[in-house]
């Protein structure tokens, strides 16, 4: 009897027994701790195993694209989710107020250290990240890591060898065939928002893998275009979404070679671009800038730019302190955190003293696991509560990350293990918690099955979001 006792005490749920339960993180070094993971491990355990008609959980499978590919159908976007966007938007740019950084980038950074793929060792009180720890509510890893390339890699996205690998049939490839043969159109300049930029991809990757000099003339004009027109230097986010998809597509089509005049110029001016301050949209600044100082998906797009204009450059230093920011953001680790950043203190964060872009794996409280959630962005739409609030930003966030992880990947470095798997750990939470991607995000779901060999069902071929998109084809 007094066992039973001692055990319902034990197991009594967050706050019955009064006092307030600290955020976990790692081992159970108390009751009050391990009446935080069983509530945790009964609340995840309980949870139905449907998401808006389809299954939560995604199971590993040996012919990975065959069953991705079949995984889930298009979702349209709304005429609600596009006002709910357009809202969210106006919200990011009122509440940006603060002063932006100088235009270049600044401030102390280490640089290198003893393993890049896995960043300095950590401290006794820092710990160190447990490789193949990542939980198994969503979307499981199998054995190890699919690195997506090495220092050796050709092409910012693709090398011409893997790209004339792909198959010129199937939904994927439709996908990007439909989108040539009727773009979207636009205005094609920076500081924009439409879709312009890609009608730019899709003809950069059907021009490199048919070898067709009339859509890699598309992809060169539009590339000259947003040199000369004038940009709207009043709406950065703008920019920041659109400019890497311009870089990536420049790259993918060689314009160094096919048209070495303008890729000339075209090297001077991005070198110029990414420094270029603008006046408004979150409170302006430059794509370094935003990148050093933001954690929140202003700060992902803008260092998925910044880390394309890098490679594309040959600037090895501005790269290195690309890819220190990042993983800054994807561990936590205060020494690679620019001086400038600035987080905003979200009861989101697992830990408050040592903020990060993912929260750390194992992480709960009050019964809610935190083991994943992008706490810069989850606040958009409220703060920490039980029964997570939904909002588009966090898919947002991870549009730039997924980006710059596949071409950080081809580097040498190896991102998708930063954080104790955290880039498959945000998308495990995201499924668990109601949230999968949807509609154009859904172009980020074969990225991360490509890079841990895992399934998560949603996908579509057609997808694209404001950055990227086709996936589904490129990232088989």
């Amino acid at each position: 009897m007094l066992a039973c006792l001692a055990l319902a005490v034990v197991l009594a749920p967050p706050g019955l027994l009064g006092g307030r339960d600290a955020v976990t993180q790692g081992g159970l070094e108390s009751a009050s701790h391990f009446r935080t993971w069983w509530w945790a491990e009964w609340f995840s355990k309980s949870t139905t195993d449907s998401l808006r008609g389809r299954a939560v959980k995604a199971t590993p499978v040996e012919a990975r694209g065959t069953a991705r590919k079949a995984a889930g159908q298009r979702v349209s976007s709304s005429a609600a989710t596009s006002s709910s966007r357009r809202a969210d938007d106006a919200r990011e740019t009122a509440r940006s107020t603060t002063a932006t950084a100088p235009s270049t980038a600044g401030g102390a950074r280490k640089t290198g250290s003893a393993d890049p793929t896995r960043g300095p060792a950590p401290t006794a009180e820092q710990g160190a990240d447990s490789v193949g720890s990542a939980p198994a509510t969503a979307g499981s890893a199998r054995t190890g890591l699919a690195r997506t390339g090495s220092s050796s890699s050709e092409g910012i996205l693709l090398s011409p060898a893997e790209l004339m690998a792909l198959p010129t049939s199937g939904p994927g490839w439709d996908a990007i065939m439909a989108r040539v043969a009727k773009p979207y159109g636009g205005s094609y300049t920076l500081g924009t928002r439409e879709d312009a930029n890609k009608d730019v991809l899709a003809h950069a990757l059907a021009g490199a893998r048919l070898d067709n000099d009339a859509y890699k003339g598309f992809v060169r004009d539009k590339v000259e275009r947003i040199m000369t027109a004038p940009r709207n230097d009043g709406d950065l986010l703008a920019t920041l979404r659109q400019l890497q998809t311009y870089v990536v597509s420049a790259d993918l089509i060689d314009l160094a070679s096919f048209d070495p005049a303008l890729d000339a110029r075209f090297r001077t001016w991005l070198a110029a671009e990414v420094r270029f301050s603008y006046s408004g949209g979150g409170g302006g600044g430059s794509v370094i800038s935003n990148h050093d100082k933001k954690p929140n998906n202003y700060g992902t797009h803008a260092g998925a730019t910044r880390v394309a204009a890098a490679i594309y450059l040959g600037d090895d230093a501005e790269l290195q302190a690309a890819r220190d920011v990042w993983y800054g953001w994807a561990t936590g680790d205060p020494a690679y955190s620019h001086t400038t950043r600035k987080w905003t203190g979200t009861s989101w964060q697992c830990d408050p003293n040592r903020p990060a872009g993912i929260n750390g794996a194992g992480c709960a409280r009050d019964g809610q696991s935190l083991d994943g959630v992008i706490p810069e962005d989850q606040v958009r739409c409220g703060e920490f509560s039980r029964t997570p609030c939904e909002t588009n930003y966090i898919h947002g966030a991870t549009d730039g990350m997924t980006l710059a992880f596949w071409m950080l990947a081809r580097q040498g470095e190896d991102p998708w293990a930063w954080g104790d798997h955290a880039a498959l750990r945000q998308m495990q939470w995201k499924y668990a918690n109601g949230q999968a991607p949807y509609s154009g995000f859904r172009w980020q779901i074969p990225v991360i099955e490509a890079a841990y060999g895992v399934d998560f069902a949603g996908n579509t071929a057609d997808a694209t979001s404001t950055n990227f998109g086709f996936a589904d084809w490129w990232a088989q």
